[in-house]
């Protein structure tokens, strides 16, 4: 059964209090989680710390301080805290998560059921493919390419940019009741994203690409100079 981005996020959040499993791993320096390996829970802490997921799986891994984790491939369900950093550019995730000023980077080859943004986060996907997308509680999702295969969700204060060109917004289309937005990428490519909710649209900045950008100055300057 599929979630809505808004219970995904619920369930990210909710692995923060679960208890400490007999196969966990603490990174305090930099470090390499390698194909074969398999953790239940996984923290990495302190500002330096760079650690390269390289195959292997893990039920949950969670970076704090001002860390750093590249995920190039392996399972797992990750969660960015304080202001420390995850890049997503292989792999598979069931879940990933931006909280607290943290930052995810979701690029292309990477795959995962969720990706979201709370509590100040920022999610940004470059590419890759994504079931469901979801902000909540002030965070912000920045969308410059990639593929979203079921839903695009918003609540409370959060923020979604958009970025391309030739939106545009049915407000009856879609699968969830928020209608649909379709348009394409900053790269040319086509995207559609079926809104979850009456309330997502409202969320969302549509920012045209800087060519387009440039276009809408020179008329107007045009424009000014007429009158």
């Amino acid at each position: 059964m599929k979630l809505a981005p808004l219970t995904m996020i619920a369930a990210l959040m909710a692995f923060i209090a679960a208890p400490l499993q007999a196969l966990d791993q603490t990174f305090y320096s930099s470090g390499q989680i390698l194909p074969g390996e398999s953790w239940d829970l996984v923290h990495i802490y302190n500002d330096d710390t760079v650690v390269d997921m390289l195959g292997g799986s893990a039920d949950w891994i969670a970076t704090h301080d001002a860390s750093t984790l590249n995920i190039i491939d392996g399972y797992a369900q990750v969660a960015a805290f304080d202001y420390s950093r995850i890049n997503i550019s292989g792999g598979t995730l069931s879940g990933a998560e931006a909280s607290n000023y943290a930052t995810v980077c979701f690029y292309a080859n990477g795959d995962s059921r969720a990706l979201g943004a709370s509590q100040f986060g920022t999610a940004n996907m470059y590419g890759g493919t994504v079931e469901q997308l979801g902000a909540i509680h002030s965070g912000v999702l920045n969308l410059y390419a990639g593929l979203v295969t079921d839903s695009l969700g918003a609540w409370d204060t959060s923020v979604i940019n958009i970025y391309g060109y030739d939106f545009n917004y049915d407000v009856t289309g879609g699968a969830y009741d928020g209608g649909q937005l379709t348009g394409f990428w900053l790269n040319g490519s086509p995207f559609t994203l079926d809104l979850y909710g009456a309330e997502t649209f409202s969320h969302i900045n549509q920012i045209p690409e800087p060519s387009a950008l440039v276009i809408l100055a020179l008329g107007a300057l045009l424009l000014r100079r007429r009158s």
